[in-house]
């Protein structure tokens, strides 16, 4: 069993001291501003009392915070995608652990479902690759350069998908529809892509240039922020087919 402080308790902050603790580590939370009884503030952390501490901040202040800790035996993470692991250099075992997942806090995530991607110092890579591994089932080194090129294919599969599904969601309103009713339509080229690879499973007007819906739906487009929008993703897909 370790002792683990999280400092940041957030979405990813939240995910990782519950799987963490379930572990039968012993997790401490710590933040610059509190707001729950059970979170400590971050100037009450004692780095020697701890094995590791994990910052789950945002990815701009991660070398702030990192900077503020006092050195210390423990090990020094933290979990972005896209931040070096240089941000942590001041503290001899540092290191990475990056989940590849998309987290919120209203729902539910299964660790055994997805890989972990971990990168540390000299001193610190065997301690964190044995401390991922209590939790984890896949734990994969991957360089920060690497790790920030796997963060920009995440951003592109997973937050720019999402937010489409978003605009859809307001189209839909006007019809007084759902985002669930065009659920079976969403999960099977979801399907569809995994199964086949996204590049051979591209449907639409863009991809068969049929110029006659393409222009009728940028009429119906009122918004022009949309209408540019599609017309750059419709340029896009006929430039990558």
């Amino acid at each position: 069993m370790s002792k683990v402080a999280i400092i940041g308790y957030g979405n990813v902050g939240y995910h990782l001291a519950k799987r963490i603790s379930s572990r039968r580590h012993e997790v401490t939370i710590f933040s610059r501003e509190p707001n729950e009884e059970f979170i400590l503030s971050l100037d009450q952390l004692s780095p020697d009392s701890f094995d590791l501490i994990v910052l789950s901040v945002p990815d701009d202040i991660i070398k702030e915070v990192s900077d503020q800790i006092p050195v210390s035996e423990a090990v020094v993470l933290h979990t972005s995608g896209s931040n070096p692991i240089a941000d942590l250099a001041k503290h001899a075992k540092h290191g990475v652990m990056y989940p590849l997942q998309t987290f919120s806090k209203t729902k539910e995530i299964d660790f055994t479902a997805f890989p972990i991607f971990i990168e540390g110092s000299d001193e610190g890579e065997r301690d964190i690759f044995t401390f991922v591994r209590s939790f984890s089932n896949d734990v994969r080194l991957l360089t920060s350069t690497n790790r920030s090129k796997l963060h920009l294919a995440a951003v592109f599969a997973c937050n720019f998908s999402n937010h489409m599904f978003h605009l859809s969601e307001k189209l839909l309103s006007s019809l007084d529809m759902t985002f669930q009713d065009i659920q079976p339509l969403v999960e099977e080229t979801l399907k569809k892509a995994i199964e086949l690879n996204p590049s051979k499973s591209q449907t639409g007007p863009a991809i068969r240039e049929d110029d006659e819906t393409i222009n009728t739906h940028l009429e119906m487009l009122k918004d022009e922020a949309m209408k540019n929008l599609y017309q750059v993703v419709t340029d896009s897909i006929q430039k990558n087919r």
